[in-house]
């Protein structure tokens, strides 16, 4: 099989050019594949929403109660003019993480969690292609941002997303 006729290839090089000529392709994208990544990204929202802190045991001695604000997710349909893969689609979720500890576990649940606990400010980029039936994952990423250290940017591979809870991204993913 030559590299022209993969499909893989072909998706990941339409991509390259999507993402390397912004204003090209801008035009809204209306029908099936916008209206399932629309659907994706409500799925992703109300789970989200949902998230409550978590305490769990700490370090010696103590106990750790983590949080996530309520997160902003985007989500973005591109043509790819393929008649393979005719659309990528993009989900951008921005939270943040806030951790506090405390000397017991009933101290931990006690604590409201705010601005002075955070612990980061993350990114993740989820990018899909769409086969003219149903969105598929093809990867993503995770940018994190904790003050006073460099930013980190770790990929991810569906397993690493595909939980239910606080830190899961299931309902974020196409099934």
């Amino acid at each position: 099989m030559s590299l022209a006729s993969s499909p893989l290839l072909r998706v990941l090089a339409t991509t390259a050019l999507i993402v390397a000529l912004p204003g090209c392709n801008n035009a809204p994208v209306d029908g099936p594949a916008q209206a399932a990544l629309d659907a994706l990204v409500a799925s992703c929202t109300r789970h989200l929403a949902a998230r409550e802190p978590v305490v769990r045991p700490g370090t010696a001695a103590e106990w750790t109660k983590t949080g996530y604000s309520p997160a902003q997710v985007q989500g973005e349909v591109k043509p790819t003019g393929s008649p393979v893969t005719p659309y990528v689609g993009k989900i951008v979720i921005k939270d943040n993480e806030a951790r506090a500890t405390a000397p017991s576990e009933a101290a931990a649940q006690a604590v409201t969690l705010t601005p002075a606990h955070l612990l980061s400010n993350r990114t993740h980029t989820f990018i899909y292609s769409f086969d003219g039936k149903q969105w598929a994952w093809q990867n993503g990423q995770r940018l994190t941002k904790i003050p006073g250290h460099s930013d980190a940017t770790e990929p991810l591979t569906r397993a690493d997303v595909d939980g239910t809870g606080p830190q899961g991204f299931a309902p974020c993913l196409p099934r």
